[in-house]
C-alpha cells in the first residue's frame, strides 16, 4: 500500500496493475499481544520456542512488533475482545474498574498496553507474568503508519485481490484470571488463558487479512493439511508453500481467475459435524499427542545438549503446540484415536482440560483437576471419537501402572494423590527436621482415612501446612535444603487434597 502510494505521488501508479495479499495481517492480530505483553508464543524459527524473558524483551523494542497489534480498523471488523476480565481479578488489580470486564475498543487496549496511562509500572525483565508496559513512542510510531494505510484506497482501475489462511485453531484474545495458588497476590500471579477461534491461519484471524473490499480468496489451510499436506502442517508462516496456492497466483497473475485444489471464493463456514480436540495442561508437565500412525505433536530433545533452547514438532495433521504462560496449549483434529502421554518436569499439580469442540461449540469438557506430580512421574491416556480413558499412572517410569483416575471420580482422584503426596514427602532430600514431621503425620493421615476418620485426617493434613509456614519463617531455612519456592508448593498440593 505504501509502494502504491508513493507511485501515485511520482504519477506512476500505472505501473501497477494489481495488488495481491497473501495472509497479510492488514488490521494487526492479537497473537501480538501474546508476544508483546509476556513473550509468549514468539517462536524464532520454526520448532523452537524462545525462552519468554528473551522473547519479550525482543518484543519490546522492536517497531515491526508494534505494527502487528490490533489497529482501529480491527476493532471496526472484529467484535470478539482482545482482552477480558474474571472477577477474581480483582483480588490482585481492579482492571474492571478501568475496563469493564473486557478490552474490545482500540483506545482501552492503549491505555492497557501503556499501563493503564501511567499507573501501572513496567515489570522487571524476569517478570514475564505481569503485563508490560510498552513503549509509547514506538506504539505512537505503528498507530501512524496504520493510520496511513487502514484507510488507504486503491488507484481507479488498479484491482485488489486479497488471499486469507482458513480454518486453524487461532489466538482471538487472551483472558486474565487470579491464580490457584496458596499464596497468590501482585501482578506476577496473574494466571492467564488464550481465547480461540477456527477463523483464521494459526497467526492471523481472517478478519484482519481481507479488510478491503474488493475480490477475496480463502486457503483452506484445514482440508489441505488433512488430505493434501502429506502430512506436513502449512499454516500463516509458510502458506506459500502449497503448491495449489502459487499455481493460483500464477494464474492471477496470467489475469485468470481460475481457482486450484483448496482455494475457494467464498468463505469456508465451520460445519455443525467438524471435529476438534483442544487440550490445556497447566504445569509442570510435558505433553505429547501421537496419532494412530505414531505422528507426534509436542516437545522434543534438542540435538544440542550444550544449548538452552527448547524445541517441538507438529506432526499430527492440523496439529498444534503453544505455550502460554504457565499452559500448554495442543490440538488437533480429534478424528480416530489420539493418544496422549505425560510426564512430570517438577514437584507441583497439574490440571488437564480436554475439550471436544462441534463445530463452534464445546460439546465436552473433560478434567483432571489438581493432580499432584513430580518429576519423572508419568501418564498416560486414550481419546477415542471424544471418549476419555482412565488416566494410568506411573509413578516409578518404570512402565508399570501404580493406580487409574477416572475423570470426575473425586474419591478415587483423592486416594491417588495421597499417594503420589506420600512420594513426594519421602523423596525429599531436605533436613530431618523438616523432612521426618511431614512423613510421619503422612503415615497417621492414611490410617486414620483407613478408619474413616475423615476430619482427623484432614487435621493432620493442616497440621503439615502449619509445619511447612513456620520452616518457612525460619531464618536459617537455606541450610535446611529447602527452599521457600519448594514450601510453596508442596503447602499447595496438602491444601488442595485437603478442600
Amino acid at each position: 500500500k505504501l509502494l502504491v502510494s508513493e507511485l501515485e505521488e511520482r504519477g506512476r501508479e500505472d505501473l501497477v496493475e494489481r495488488i495481491i495479499f497473501v495472509a497479510t495481517p492488514q488490521a494487526g492480530t492479537p497473537k501480538a499481544l501474546a508476544g508483546l505483553l509476556h513473550g509468549d508464543k514468539l517462536n524464532i524459527a520454526s520448532g523452537i520456542i524462545l525462552d519468554k524473558d528473551t522473547a519479550r524483551g525482543f518484543a519490546e523494542n522492536m517497531s515491526g512488533a508494534y505494527n502487528l497489534l490490533p489497529s482501529k480498523k480491527y476493532f471496526e471488523k472484529v467484535e470478539t475482545p482482545v482482552i477480558e476480565f474474571s472477577d477474581e481479578v480483582d483480588d490482585i488489580y481492579d482492571f474492571q474498574k478501568l475496563y469493564g470486564k473486557d478490552i474490545d475498543s482500540f483506545d482501552e487496549m492503549k491505555s492497557f498496553l501503556l499501563g493503564d496511562d501511567g499507573q501501572r509500572s513496567d515489570p522487571s525483565f524476569s517478570d514475564t507474568d505481569s503485563p508490560n508496559v510498552l513503549s509509547n513512542s514506538l506504539f505512537s510510531k505503528a498507530t501512524n503508519l496504520h493510520s496511513e494505510i487502514d484507510d488507504w484506497e486503491a488507484p481507479e482501475g488498479m484491482k485488489i485481490i486479497q488471499i486469507a489462511g482458513w480454518g486453524l485453531d487461532t489466538i482471538s484474545g487472551i483472558k486474565y484470571d487470579n491464580c490457584d495458588l496458596y499464596f497468590c497476590n501482585g501482578l506476577s500471579n496473574l494466571d492467564r488463558k488464550l481465547a480461540i477461534v477456527q477463523d483464521g491461519d494459526g497467526t492471523v484471524v481472517t478478519a484482519s487479512a481481507v479488510v478491503m473490499s474488493d475480490v477475496d480468496y480463502y486457503v483452506d489451510l484445514k482440508k489441505y493439511n488433512r488430505l493434501g499436506g502429506f502430512q506436513v502442517n502449512r499454516e500463516h508462516a509458510d502458506i506459500l508453500e502449497i503448491d495449489s496456492l502459487q499455481d493460483f497466483i500464477s494464474n492471477l497473475i496470467e489475469n485468470k481467475d481460475e481457482l486450484t485444489s483448496y482455494i475457494k471464493d467464498d468463505k469456508p463456514e465451520v460445519k455443525n459435524e467438524d471435529k476438534r480436540l483442544r487440550l490445556r495442561m497447566h504445569s509442570p508437565v510435558d505433553v505429547h499427542l501421537f496419532d494412530e500412525e505414531g505422528s507426534h505433536t509436542g516437545v522434543t530433545q534438542n540435538p544440542n545438549p550444550d544449548s538452552d533452547l527448547r524445541m517441538f514438532e507438529e506432526e499430527i495433521p492440523n496439529s498444534y503446540y503453544w505455550e502460554f504462560g504457565e499452559t500448554k496449549y495442543l490440538g488437533s483434529d480429534g478424528d480416530g484415536v489420539t493418544n496422549v502421554d505425560l510426564i512430570g518436569t517438577g514437584m507441583g499439580t497439574f490440571t488437564f482440560e480436554i475439550d471436544e469442540v462441534l463445530g463452534e461449540e464445546t460439546e465436552n469438557t473433560t478434567v483432571f483437576s489438581d493432580i499432584p506430580v513430580f518429576e519423572g512421574m508419568e501418564a498416560e491416556l486414550e481419546i477415542n471419537e471424544g471418549e476419555v480413558s482412565a488416566m494410568e499412572i506411573d509413578l516409578e517410569g518404570d512402565g508399570i501402572v501404580d493406580f487409574s483416575l477416572s475423570p470426575g471420580d473425586d474419591t478415587m482422584n483423592a486416594q491417588a494423590s495421597l499417594l503420589i503426596l506420600e512420594k513426594i514427602l519421602n523423596d525429599l532430600t531436605c533436613h530431618k527436621s523438616v523432612k521426618q514431621p511431614l512423613v510421619q503425620r503422612m503415615i497417621q493421615v492414611k490410617r486414620l482415612l483407613e478408619d474413616e476418620k475423615t476430619q482427623p485426617a484432614k487435621n493432620i493434613l493442616e497440621s503439615m501446612v502449619n509445619h511447612l509456614e513456620a520452616v518457612n519463617k525460619r531464618n536459617d531455612i537455606e541450610k535446611l535444603g529447602i527452599s521457600e519456592e519448594e514450601i510453596d508448593v508442596l503447602i499447595n498440593i496438602i491444601s488442595k487434597i485437603n478442600n
